[in-house]
């Protein structure tokens, strides 16, 4: 095969090396205009679809505990309660309509079986609450049939679309935080085809430097460490987002649905007077997990949110010993002490205790949401810039093998 003249292989390198500057350049434009594209998903989309479907579920539970423990009071039931679940379930409209937003098929029909069947579920409230002012024990059936409805239809649908959420936002961070190789691979090859081009030109023209080569490595090294660092930086903040964000709300949201439902629990079994074996039997599995949970959430946590974790475990065990009073009244007979004791207005009352641990999981729950959407917001932020920057290196890259190599083709003519 016959060796290549001079300026012929000066052409044949220097459009290799274009290709290359183009290659890198264009690797590295695309992943950081993808990697900037998946942190503003974060932080604008999958994020607040996460956060919308935790409020969604907090507020159906939420209304369904909050009914039956109003149903226990008998009569007028109080103010408070009333307005708390009328507020509940104005929240829960208000997320699905929201949710509906970017709801893709799946969500879609969760979402319709939602619209659907909530005021079937608030009508039976109303039916329960209709015949309890007049003392008839009816009441407490219709209560049941509308906690069943909860408990096994809404209830599962709101937290599939909380499923759906944080399988969308776990997608989003396992693609911001991925891999690079493609661009390092090409800037390293690049960079190395540059140093060559100027062994191979020093030895042919007799000169040390070649300014224009010289130049094209200094750009595409700039190019790689620039763009290399930043993706780095952004993908270290958006895993520090899923490992001790997104991760630790998976564990907070179901603390908080636990604690709900076991709020749910002790009332139910007050409700059903003597046939709530299956309430109480629940309730007894739902605090073991939710204690289970809490624990593992403590370990989990970041320093920042062990203490207002550990926090809600203690509310958590002191709830549950306030339980144990509760069955003990209502197991010798005294009913209607169980009753005040449940539906206690103390500091030291049930009532209280709950609302004190679910604030606690809420404070928790909130930094942990918090995090996730700050840190994909500063990984989003290390990338501010960068891709008109890439555009200009590409190009000073390329107009710098040019007019390298140029100068050395034309001593041929």
């Amino acid at each position: 095969m016959p060796r290549l003249a001079t300026p012929d292989l000066y052409r044949v390198v220097a459009g290799a090396l274009v290709l290359l500057g183009l290659a890198l350049g264009g690797a590295a434009l695309a992943t950081v205009h993808h990697r900037a594209s998946l942190t503003r998903d974060i932080t604008a989309v999958s994020g607040p679809l996460s956060v919308g479907a935790q409020d969604l579920y907090r507020s159906l539970s939420d209304a369904d505990a909050t009914a039956a423990t109003a149903f226990l009071t008998s009569g007028a039931e109080p103010a408070g309660l009333r307005q708390r679940y009328l507020d509940d379930i104005a929240r829960a409209g208000a997320a699905l309509t929201a949710a509906a937003r970017d709801a893709d098929d799946a969500d879609a029909a969760r979402l319709a079986i939602l619209t659907d069947r909530l005021p079937v579920y608030t009508g039976l409230v109303e039916t329960a609450r209709s015949y309890n002012r007049l003392g008839v024990p009816l009441g407490g059936a219709y209560l049941r049939e509308a906690s069943a409805l909860m408990r096994q239809t809404l209830l599962p649908q709101a937290e599939g679309l909380f499923v759906s959420a944080q399988e969308r936002l776990r997608d989003a961070q396992r693609d911001a935080s991925g891999s690079t190789w493609p661009v390092l691979a090409l800037g390293v090859l690049t960079v190395g085809g540059l140093l060559a081009a100027q062994v191979l030109v020093a030895r042919r023209t007799k000169r040390d430097f070649n300014v224009g080569l010289v130049a094209a490595s200094l750009v595409a090294l700039i190019l790689l460490v620039w763009s290399s660092a930043a993706l780095g930086t952004a993908a270290g903040r958006v895993e520090v987002g899923r490992t001790q964000g997104s991760s630790l709300v998976d564990l907070l949201a179901d603390a908080r649905r636990l604690a709900l439902q076991a709020r749910a629990d002790e009332s139910l079994t007050l409700v059903a007077r003597g046939g709530g074996a299956a309430f109480e039997k629940d309730y007894r599995e739902v605090m073991d997990r939710l204690t289970a949970m809490l624990d593992r959430a403590a370990a989990e946590a970041p320093e920042s949110d062990q203490a207002v974790i550990r926090a809600a475990r203690e509310q958590a065990g002191r709830f549950d010993e306030l339980h144990g009073g509760v069955r003990a009244l209502d197991d010798k007979g005294d009913y209607l002490g169980a009753v005040a004791k449940a539906t206690g207005a103390g500091p030291a009352d049930p009532p209280a205790v709950f609302a004190d641990l679910d604030s606690a999981v809420g404070t928790a729950l909130a930094a942990a949401n918090q995090r996730v959407d700050h840190q994909a917001g500063h990984g989003g932020g290390a990338l501010t810039g960068l891709e008109i920057a890439l555009l200009l290196l590409t190009a000073g890259l390329v107009a710098a093998v040019v007019l390298g190599f140029r100068p050395r083709i034309g001593e041929y003519r």
